[in-house]
C-alpha cells in the first residue's frame, strides 16, 4: 500500500512540474519555420528532445484563435506555417501543420491525424487535428492545441502542459477519436459509439493561466455606428507584428483615448523606431535611458484613428503594431 501510494505521489509530482520551458529563440530565427526546428533541434541529441522541444516552443508562443474558430465557414482559414508564425495564432489545424513542418525539418516521422475531441464529459465532439510522430520505431500521439492552453467564454487562457506530449495512447482516445482508426494505436480499436461513452481524461488544471488577448483576422466587417462597438474599445487592437516581434505595451491600455495628451510607453525589442500616427502627424516615441528597446513619449492625440508603428533594422518600412480610437 505504501508503495501504491509513493508511486500516486511521486506521479503527482511530476505532473505538477509542468513541461519543460520552452527554449528561448533569439528574434531572427523566429520568422521562418525551417530556421525555428534549426535553432530549437540542433543541439538535440535524440528524436524524442526533438519533438519535445518542437512541442514545447509551440504550446508556448502560439495561441487559440477564438475569431478564427467563430467566423463562419465561408470565411477562409490560412493554417500555413508561415501564417501561424506571424500571427501567433490558429485552430487545431495550424497548430498540427506548424509542427508537421516543423518536425519534417528536423529529420522526424510526422503526421497531422484528423477526427473529432471531446474535452468535457457528455459535451459535444467537435472536429479536431493532432499529429503522431514516429520515435523510437513506434508512432506516439501528440496535441500541441490542447497542450498550449483552453478556452473559456470569450477568452483564452495559455496554460502550456506536456500531458497531450506522447500520451498513452488509451488515454489520449478518452478524448480523441480519429476518423482512421490506425491512429488509435491501440490493439483493440474501438467504435465511434464506444468513443461516445468514454469519460475523456484531461490534463491537470495548475489554476486558469494566463489569458492572452487574441486579435481578430477573421474578415468580418466590423459592427456599423450604433451597434455595440460605439461604446468603444476596451483595449486596443493587436496586430500581427504586436505578437511576432515581441513586444509589450505599458500604457495606454485602454482602446478609446481622449483627445489630448495621452503618454504611449511600450517595449519593442530591435526596434530603430516606434512612431504614433494620429491626426495625419507622426510622433516619434524617445528610448527610455536606461532601459533597452523601450519607448515613451506623451502624444497629443486627435480623434480618429490612431496607430503604433515601428521600424526594425533601418529598413524604412514600418509595421503595424497597435489601433486606437480617440473621440
Amino acid at each position: 500500500m505504501r508503495v501504491v501510494l509513493l508511486a500516486l505521489l511521486l506521479w503527482g509530482l511530476a505532473w505538477a512540474r509542468g513541461p519543460e520551458a520552452a527554449l528561448e529563440v533569439p528574434l531572427q530565427y523566429q520568422q521562418d519555420h525551417n530556421k525555428l526546428a534549426d535553432y530549437l533541434t540542433g543541439t538535440a541529441n535524440t528524436p524524442r528532445l526533438k519533438a519535445e522541444r518542437i512541442y514545447n516552443w509551440i504550446i508556448s508562443n502560439i495561441n487559440y484563435d477564438l475569431y478564427m474558430l467563430r467566423s463562419p465557414k465561408s470565411v477562409g482559414r490560412d493554417c500555413s506555417p508561415a501564417t501561424v508564425l506571424q500571427r501567433r495564432q490558429s485552430v487545431c489545424q495550424g497548430y498540427a501543420t506548424l509542427y508537421e513542418a516543423m518536425a519534417k525539418r528536423a529529420g522526424l516521422k510526422v503526421e497531422i491525424v484528423v477526427g473529432v475531441g471531446r474535452s468535457q464529459e457528455g459535451g459535444k465532439a467537435e472536429s479536431h487535428a493532432w499529429n503522431a510522430v514516429m520515435l523510437d520505431g513506434e508512432w506516439k500521439l501528440l496535441d500541441c492545441t490542447w497542450g498550449a492552453g483552453f478556452v473559456n467564454g470569450n477568452d483564452y487562457h495559455r496554460s502550456p502542459s506536456d500531458f497531450y506530449f506522447c500520451a498513452d495512447p488509451k488515454e489520449f482516445l478518452t478524448s480523441h477519436f480519429p476518423d482512421d482508426s490506425k491512429w488509435q494505436l491501440v490493439d483493440a480499436p474501438i467504435s465511434r459509439a464506444d468513443f461516445d461513452q468514454l469519460s475523456p481524461l484531461k490534463a491537470p488544471r495548475g489554476g486558469m493561466g494566463t489569458i492572452i488577448p487574441i486579435h481578430d483576422y477573421s474578415g468580418i466587417p466590423a459592427p456599423t455606428p450604433g451597434s455595440t462597438e460605439s461604446a468603444g474599445l476596451a483595449s486596443p487592437r493587436r496586430l500581427a507584428s504586436f505578437a511576432y516581434r515581441g513586444a509589450r505595451l505599458v500604457k495606454p491600455e485602454q482602446g478609446t483615448l481622449r483627445s489630448g495628451g495621452v503618454e504611449f510607453h511600450l517595449e519593442v525589442p530591435l526596434a530603430d523606431r516606434v512612431l504614433v500616427t494620429t491626426g495625419g502627424t507622426a510622433y516619434a516615441l524617445v528610448g527610455v535611458p536606461g532601459k533597452i528597446s523601450q519607448f515613451r513619449s506623451l502624444v497629443p492625440i486627435s480623434p480618429g484613428q490612431v496607430k503604433v508603428l515601428a521600424e526594425f533594422g533601418s529598413s524604412g518600412r514600418l509595421e503595424p503594431l497597435l489601433e486606437y480610437e480617440a473621440r
